[in-house]
């Protein structure tokens, strides 16, 4: 019977990349791989870029003994995206990403300069041999693709021009740390918002050890709330939360400085947020 994993703690191996700090133009998977049901696994895909990114090719090719079942944009920096798509090989192990800004007559902004989710790969765990996923950037032919980034560039007022560059990823390997069961946060926490700075929207997460009604709410730097987005009890385990910044209760929330604030039980902590429209 395959291994069901619940909250993974990550190894990674970075053959390439000569550190996890993201700068400009870099690609990896994110550090907080979680489980899901029937032996899956959801790995982010954490993307940083200089400002007005217009589209990204992402050909990736994955170890053995793991199906890739989905790719997803929930809950990214490229929600807004016209175009997002995904093709699956799992017989040769490769997965190839598309993603542009605007497809469609509709105006919409490029990228900003950031880091965070831009797709999430979803594995099935096919062998309980396997305790660690590797993912590499890969070239294809027959149509080419290669990784790359496209900006749209005007120099010396030229005509604009598509550059394109390529973002610093190597061979990664994702270890998985779990045990069989509920792995449950050992202590209260409340995350770094990602993406920060973020359009429109962002997640928030926290860990609670134990039961707890939990209130989040967003202030201002008037220290005005703005949203409460969660009152409610909640159960023992690492909870993440959306808030869509682009407007609160029918009224336009202005680009700037937020902090967001989490009560649960005797524990209170804020942090901070930017949004940049």
């Amino acid at each position: 019977m395959l291994k069901r994993f619940s909250i993974f703690t990550v190894v990674l191996a970075i053959l390439v990349v000569p550190s996890m700090l993201l700068a400009a133009d870099k690609l990896v998977p994110g550090a907080q791989v979680t489980a899901g049901e029937s032996n899956t696994v959801t790995i982010p895909l954490i993307a940083a870029n200089e400002d007005g990114l217009m589209a990204m090719d992402i050909p990736l090719r994955f170890s053995e003994g793991v199906t890739l079942r989905e790719v997803n944009f929930d809950n990214t920096r490229v929600s807004y995206f016209d175009l997002k798509v995904a093709k699956i090989d799992n017989s040769k192990r490769t997965v190839i990403i598309g993603l542009v800004t605007q497809i469609t007559p509709e105006a919409k902004e490029n990228l900003k300069a950031g880091e965070g989710p831009v797709a999430n790969l979803v594995f099935e765990i096919n062998d309980e041999s396997v305790n660690e996923i590797t993912i590499e950037a890969t070239t294809m032919k027959d149509p080419h693709h290669s990784l790359v980034y496209v900006y749209p560039r005007r120099e010396n007022g030229e005509r604009l021009a598509h550059v394109k560059v390529r973002p610093e990823f190597g061979s990664t390997t994702v270890s998985l740390a779990g045990t069989e069961g509920d792995n449950l946060p050992e202590a209260f926490g409340l995350r770094q918002n990602y993406p920060n700075p973020f359009n429109p929207s962002t997640v928030i997460e926290f860990d609670l050890p134990a039961p707890a009604h939990v209130k989040l709410t967003v202030f201002n730097l008037l220290g005005q709330q703005v949203r409460t987005l969660l009152n409610e009890e909640m159960p023992a385990g690492t909870h993440p939360v959306t808030w869509d910044g682009t407007s609160s209760s029918g009224r336009s929330v202005s680009s700037g400085v937020y902090f967001y604030r989490i009560e649960a039980g005797d524990n209170v902590m804020t942090k901070k947020m930017m949004l940049l429209k």
